[in-house]
């Protein structure tokens, strides 16, 4: 029995060979993440019956980005977009981050949207006196 990668299992069954899906995790490592993403890439393309070549031209990226990609290697959001674009699955961004919804009610009390996260300060020492600093 032969394991193609570390996260695919591989069970005999009657001289088929069965491939079981590693669930995502937040205790799974990014390598062990980009590997399973891979893995569903290349599932997605083959059940599109496109070759890797096909669809590096298709997402406008190149072939040695989708080898890379479906080979569980670093790749730029940018191009996983531009699959996702191409094989039907971008859409599929909203469940994963989805719109926050305000009640109506609410936004009067939110003021602003922030636009970043403020630290607590620590107060300055006290030094003594207020001095102007021309002071000796």
């Amino acid at each position: 029995m032969q394991i193609n990668n570390l996260f695919d299992i591989l069970e005999a069954e009657d001289s088929k060979l069965k491939v079981i899906i590693m669930k995502i995790q937040s205790s799974n490592s990014n390598a062990a993440i980009r590997l399973e993403l891979g893995s569903r890439l290349k599932k997605a393309r083959m059940d599109r019956q496109l070759t890797q070549q096909e669809l590096a031209e298709k997402a406008g990226i190149s072939l040695r980005t989708v080898s890379v990609m479906e080979n569980g290697g670093d790749f730029r959001v940018e191009s996983m977009l531009c699959i996702m674009r191409v094989l039907g699955y971008l859409e599929n961004l909203n469940t994963l981050l989805p719109e926050l919804v305000i009640n109506p009610e609410d936004y009067a009390s939110l003021g602003k949207e922030r636009q970043r996260v403020s630290r607590k300060r620590s107060k300055p020492e006290n030094t003594g006196a207020w001095k102007w600093g021309d002071e000796t």
